[in-house]
């Protein structure tokens, strides 16, 4: 069930024309425009996951599209990686690497949501995060279960704003993906990371 929770949270944003200021070359998003991203985007993905008159195929199709238009993954993926061996990759390592790496996330999300029960996002706050990004504080409440605590950290970009982390009750989406990457790329460096982010993309496709 945690499973699903944390894959329904990750996909309430998408892009949107939510407006920003600008300081310089740095853009600075309102938290204010912030909330209102998360919060309608979360509304537009409830009501894919309700719609039971399209197969389950359809609505992660849909969702997918949610997701990949929501989050920076090159960021993500760069900071996942570490800073040392992305400067060490040539140019065809870091361009398989964020293709590898956005297929996998998208697949592992969208593919968890045939259990879906009726779970409500709720908007508590939303405040600036250091100099440019911005916070947004929700809650996922589920009818019959214990609420799930999850915060958005939103920064804007030259297409609109993007997700760069998602905290679930306190854990970093981002650096438990870096953390475990790291403990890969020790044992089996770069190609190693490569190889296992191919053999997980080709099971889940073969499970799908």
């Amino acid at each position: 069930m945690r499973a699903l929770i944390a894959a329904i949270a990750i996909l309430f944003a998408s892009v949107s024309a939510a407006n920003a200021q600008s300081s310089g070359n740095v853009r600075v998003i309102d938290p204010a425009d912030a909330a209102a991203f998360i919060e309608s985007i979360g509304a537009q993905a409830v009501q894919i996951l309700r719609n039971q008159d399209i197969t389950l195929e359809d609505r992660e199709a849909q969702l997918r599209d949610i997701v990949e238009d929501s989050f920076n993954f090159r960021a993500i993926g760069r900071f996942a990686l570490g800073s040392d061996t992305w400067d060490a990759a040539s140019d065809a390592e870091r361009t398989e690497y964020l293709y590898l790496f956005s297929t996998f996330l998208l697949q592992s999300y969208t593919r968890r949501f045939g259990g879906y029960s009726g779970q409500t996002l709720l908007i508590n706050e939303a405040r600036q995060h250091r100099d440019r990004d911005a916070l947004v504080i929700t809650t996922i409440e589920t009818e019959g279960a214990d609420s799930t605590d999850v915060t958005w950290l939103v920064r804007e970009s030259e297409d609109g704003p993007r997700i760069l982390d998602v905290i679930i009750d306190g854990t970093s989406m981002a650096l438990t993906q870096k953390r475990e990457f790291e403990a890969i790329l020790a044992r089996e460096q770069l190609t190693g990371l490569l190889e296992l982010l191919r053999l997980r993309i080709t099971r889940f496709s073969a499970e799908s």
